[in-house]
C-alpha cells in the first residue's frame, strides 16, 4: 500500500485566515543583523532582505528571510516594529499536509498569500513557510518536521534581539494548529496558544476511528479511515520508534501555555469530533483550555462565523498580555 494512492491529503490544509489577506508584490535589498543579533550555533541564516510591499503599514519593516533547518533551506517572512523596543511575537503557523509527500516541493496547492499593508506595529510578526512550501527547499513532510521548521524560525526572530523574553504566541490554522500544539509542548516561553480547525494528531484520529467503527459519514471519515490505516500499519507498525512524530496525545502534560480550540461542526476537511476528543483530554490533565464549537461552521470559520471567531481570538490573545491595540481584522 503506497500513501500516494490515497491523492492529495485534503484533511488538513488552510492557510492561517486570522487576517486578511490580499498578494503583495515584492522588492527589497540585502540587509545586515543587527549588531546585538543572537542566533543558536545550529541555526543557520543563510539570507535576510528586507522588502516593500504597496500600502503596507509605514511603521514596520518586512523581511523575506532563509534559513537552514535540518540542513534544508527554508523561507519565512518576518516583521518588525521600526520604534525601538523589544515586542511580543506572533506565529502564524499555515496548514498544509499532515503526512510527507517526496512527490511534492516548492508546493503552492493552497495559494498562500501574504496581508502584510494589515500587520500590526505592536509586535513581531513571524510566518515560517516549511520545507516543501513555496520557496522552501525539500519536499512536504509531515508535522515533526514542520514542527522543527517553526521552531527553528523562532529561533531566527527572536536572534534579531526585537523579541520581548517569554512572549510567544503560537496561531496555528488546521495542519498548522497540530504544529502550535506541538511547540506548545516544547518550549517554555509560549504565553498562549490558538487553534483553528486543528489537525490535533493522527493519534486522536486513529483513537476516534476504532472508538466508531460504523461511522461512515461525512464524507471525511472514510477519507481518514483509509489514510489512518496507512499511518497505522505503512508507517508506525513498520518503524515503531517513529509514533512519537505523529502524535500530540502524549505530550498534553508538558503543554503549559492556555489553548483555544475553535471547530465548526460542519468542517469538511477533518474529524470535528477529534477536536472536542483532543480538548477533553487536555482538561482531565488540568490544562487551561477553552474549546469553542461553531454549530454547521466550516474548516477554518471563515463563514458566517468569521467575526465571532476574530473577537474569540483577540479576547484570548489579550488576556494573555497582547497590546489591548493589537486588533485581527
Amino acid at each position: 500500500m503506497s500513501y500516494s494512492s490515497y491523492g492529495r491529503i485534503r484533511a488538513f490544509f488552510l492557510l492561517l485566515v486570522l487576517v486578511i489577506l490580499t498578494t503583495a508584490t515584492l522588492s527589497g535589498c540585502q540587509v545586515n543583523d543587527p549588531p546585538d543579533s543572537k542566533i543558536d550555533s545550529d541555526i543557520e541564516i543563510v539570507s535576510k532582505e528586507l522588502i516593500e510591499v504597496p500600502g503596507q503599514n509605514p511603521n514596520i519593516d518586512i523581511y523575506k528571510l532563509f534559513y537552514k533547518s535540518d540542513d534544508i533551506k527554508v523561507l519565512a517572512y518576518l516583521t518588525v516594529p521600526k520604534a525601538p523596543g523589544k515586542y511580543p511575537l506572533v506565529v502564524h503557523l499555515h496548514g498544509g499536509y499532515a503526512l510527507e509527500r517526496k512527490e511534492l516541493s516548492h508546493n503552492n496547492d493552497f495559494g498562500f498569500t501574504f496581508g502584510f499593508k494589515y500587520m500590526s506595529d505592536e509586535v513581531v510578526y513571524l510566518y515560517p513557510l516549511y520545507r516543501g512550501y513555496l520557496e522552501s527547499d525539500g519536499h512536504v513532510q509531515g508535522i515533526a518536521e514542520n514542527t522543527r521548521d517553526a521552531d527553528n524560525a523562532i529561533k531566527v526572530a527572536i536572534s534579531t534581539g526585537r523579541v520581548k523574553p517569554d512572549s510567544v504566541y503560537l496561531l496555528g490554522a488546521s495542519m498548522g494548529g497540530g504544529v502550535a500544539l506541538r511547540l506548545a509542548s516544547e518550549r517554555q516561553d509560549v504565553k498562549a496558544v490558538v487553534g483553528l480547525s486543528p489537525f490535533v494528531g493522527w493519534d486522536v484520529n486513529l483513537r476516534w476511528l476504532d472508538e466508531h467503527p460504523d461511522v461512515t459519514s461525512p464524507e471525511i471519515v472514510e477519507e481518514n479511515r483509509k489514510l489512518a490505516e496507512y499511518v497505522r500499519f505503512g508507517l508506525i507498525n513498520v518503524n515503531p520508534e517513529s509514533k512519537g512524530d505523529y502524535s500530540i496525545l502524549d505530550r498534553i502534560p508538558d503543554i503549559q501555555a492556555p489553548v483555544l480550540l475553535l471547530q465548526g461542526t460542519a468542517d469538511e476537511s477533518l474529524i470535528w469530533q477529534t477536536v472536542q476528543d483532543f480538548a477533553d483530554d487536555m482538561e482531565e490533565a488540568g490544562k487551561t483550555v477553552k474549546l469553542v464549537l461553531y454549530p454547521d461552521g466550516n474548516h477554518g470559520l471563515d463563514d458566517m462565523y468569521e467575526d465571532q471567531r476574530n473577537q474569540e481570538v483577540m479576547q484570548w490573545l489579550h488576556t494573555y498580555g497582547l497590546p489591548k491595540s493589537f486588533v485581527l481584522q
